[in-house]
């Protein structure tokens, strides 16, 4: 499970998890400001705006995944676009709601990065048969990263919801 959950080389999981970090981060403070200086969406402008993100956050998780097999990478990812989240919190409510929102936001991106993990782990599988890759993880573990990212990701959007 250790080399799921860290990946290959964990030194560029941790670059991954930097930069998703980093991305995370401004993608809060571009809300923020957003929230700041008063612009409002349209419902159809934010769908296509909220669709956007979460494409992203799975292209992103999606090429953690494939590129390093580290299930902990594809999760920092798919935080990334749920990170616009905390924007307006952190303009407007207390320290307690930013990080029950922050808790929520990780929660969501667990899930999506275990989505975008599964897709790489499959395409990673079909490449292995024609290209020297190392051995991809095999269905049963798979299957075992997907009820933990589940258990994770939803007990942490419970807490979040129920708080």
């Amino acid at each position: 499970m250790r080399e799921h959950l860290l990946g290959r080389t964990p030194r560029l999981t941790g670059y991954f998890c930097g930069i998703a970090v980093g991305l995370a981060l401004l993608v809060a403070g571009l809300e923020a400001a957003r929230t700041v200086f008063g612009s409002e969406f349209s419902p159809t402008v934010f769908t296509v705006y909220a669709a956007v993100g979460v494409l992203g956050g799975l292209l992103l998780s999606f090429v953690a995944g494939y590129l390093n097999g580290s299930v902990l990478a594809s999760w920092a990812a798919g935080t990334v676009p749920l990170a616009g989240q905390l924007g307006p919190v952190l303009v407007e409510e207390s320290l307690r709601e930013v990080g029950l929102s922050a808790v929520g936001a990780v929660g969501g991106g667990v899930l999506l990065g275990s989505v975008g993990f599964a897709i790489a782990v499959e395409k990673h599988r079909r490449d292995a048969k024609t290209a020297d890759l190392p051995d991809p993880p095999t269905r049963a573990d798979l299957l075992g990263i997907l009820v933990v990212s589940a258990v994770l990701g939803g007990s942490m959007l419970g807490v979040a919801a129920a708080l």
